[in-house]
């Protein structure tokens, strides 16, 4: 084999003595169950770790997990795992008895508190020795692991302290926070994925192995391998469905409570902070994200200065709330940014009416005054980039530049002058907003500059999270219809006034 594994691939095992290893970034203990087709234990003697070091055909030799596949008893499989002293990746191999590596698969622990992990099965099917990689997770750690494979265990403290969940992190900035809940609920979603395609796998497995033979493909023995395969299966989604869920409701409830410190630009539009505060924020939020398995509904959320400019993508007409929001937590999250709006199809007549005191200059709305606009707004990026190279003086006022019917309407020239405004405002001083529908066969070369400079926000799609590749339905967020309320922190009358 030699190659390295993805959770729930297998291979077949040509050799007898098998040993299991892991590594990683924290202290770990090795074990091995011994159970039936039902994943359990028959006894207590089933389980292989550092207070009980060896059963029939399993024992542990120091740090490493030792399987001798002959000495396994008839109908047995054995299940490799680690507990943790912490949340970690882990690293493992299965070897021959030189050394030699067989397969490697790497753990990632899911919604940032599973302290023990199943990393590989060894099991025969149809006589012949396999190995799968699992990489299911347990946030209760080794005493979870231990009681969901039917162990007694009598007191925690003999396995392991390795269960403990980590307190939530505290003290973190407020865009990092929101992020790590993000990357909790994406590795939790994918271990459900990947609990779920093994339960799938499995079952396939089981039903092939019971037409395997034609002479028993039928009859009552048949149909009952048939039956107790499928309840293994059902048993196997609840269990990973439950955890899940469990999973979801811990974020919701972190999420809820964490809304209520965020500053404005990354909160809740229902959150008190619209009213109460004008604090400043490293980020701002621009929708939603939310996996397949369940209702949890993660935000997004970007730094704030921009780092690039923001495409948002869509139909001029519809991106009216979408754009007046992200230009409304911009502003709460730099509380002295001036706004340069230019919009010639005047489709966000509600931002004017709500950002008017925060305004630079009027909104351009005629297009014969847009060339003027863009090249004054380049020409004082340049000046202000040059100022900062020669004595580092920084402009008193951060800006906001949002361009709405992008880019049907501006012209070849108004192009090149929002290429200087992108290049010469990279300091964080100038964030750039584009609301339109990029074009599909513009061969205009600033056009792609511009395309590949962005950041490109959809209207309505799939986005990828970064840390498992999954797949997450994407929800922009829009501008409340009532909106007095935050003129308090934009700089406006608000009802406390």
């Amino acid at each position: 084999m030699g190659e390295r594994f993805t959770a729930g691939q297998n291979a077949p095992l040509a050799i007898r003595t098998v040993r299991f290893t892991a590594s990683a970034a924290v202290p770990l203990d090795v074990c091995a169950f011994v159970v039936d087709d039902r994943l359990r234990v028959a006894s207590s003697d089933d389980v292989v770790f550092y207070n009980q070091p060896r059963t029939a055909g399993v024992r542990l030799e120091g740090e490493v997990i030792v399987v001798d596949v002959g000495a396994v008893r008839r109908g047995a499989r054995v299940l490799c795992a680690v507990g943790c002293e912490r949340p970690a990746a882990v690293s493992t191999s299965l070897s021959d008895a030189a050394g030699t590596s067989l397969a490697t698969f790497h753990v990632e622990p899911a919604a940032g508190s599973e302290t023990a992990l199943l990393c590989w099965e060894i099991y025969r099917r149809n006589d012949v020795w396999k190995v799968r990689a699992l990489g299911q997770g347990y946030t209760g750690g080794l005493v979870e692991m231990f009681t969901a494979h039917g162990v007694d265990v009598d007191d925690s403290a003999e396995i392991s302290d390795s269960e403990t969940v980590p307190a939530p992190a505290v003290g973190l900035p407020p865009l990092e926070l929101l992020w790590r809940i993000f990357e909790d609920a994406a590795r939790s979603a994918a271990a459900c994925t990947s609990s779920l395609e093994f339960a799938r796998l499995r079952l396939d497995d089981e039903l092939s192995a019971a037409v395997a033979d034609p002479a028993r493909r039928t009859g009552l023995e048949a149909e009952q391998s048939r039956q107790r395969a499928q309840q293994r299966y059902d048993e196997l989604v609840e269990v990973a469905e439950t955890r899940y869920r469990n999973d979801s409701a811990v974020l919701a409830a972190e999420l809820l409570t964490v809304d209520a410190t965020l500053p404005p630009a990354l909160a809740s539009w229902t959150s008190p902070a619209w009213i109460r505060s004008s604090t400043p924020s490293d980020g701002v939020r621009v929708g939603e994200v939310a996996a397949d398995h369940g209702p949890l509904r993660i935000p997004l959320c970007l730094p704030a200065p921009l780092l690039r400019p923001l495409w948002i993508e869509g139909e001029p007409a519809e991106l009216g709330p979408v754009v007046s929001s992200l230009v409304v937590r911009l502003l709460a999250a730099q509380l002295g940014t001036l706004v340069h709006l230019v919009d010639p199809g005047r489709t966000l007549p509600e931002l004017e009416a709500l950002t008017a005191a925060r305004f630079a200059g009027p909104p351009v709305h005629d297009r014969a005054q847009v060339p003027a606009k863009l090249r004054g707004l380049a020409d004082a990026a340049d000046l202000d980039a040059l100022a900062q190279q020669v004595d580092g003086s920084t402009p008193t006022s951060p800006a906001l530049v949002v361009l709405a019917g992008f880019p049907y309407g501006y012209d070849h020239d108004d192009l090149v002058q929002i290429v200087r405004i992108t290049r010469a405002g990279g300091n964080g001083r100038i964030s750039m907003v584009f609301a339109g529908d990029p074009p599909d066969d513009d061969d205009d070369p600033v056009v792609q500059i511009l395309r590949g400079a962005a950041q490109h926000l959809p209207a309505d799609e799939q986005l990828t999270d970064p840390w498992t590749g999954g797949r997450w339905a994407f929800t922009p967020d829009r501008l409340p219809a009532e909106t007095e309320h935050l003129r308090g922190v934009l700089g406006g009358n608000s009802l406390q006034d």
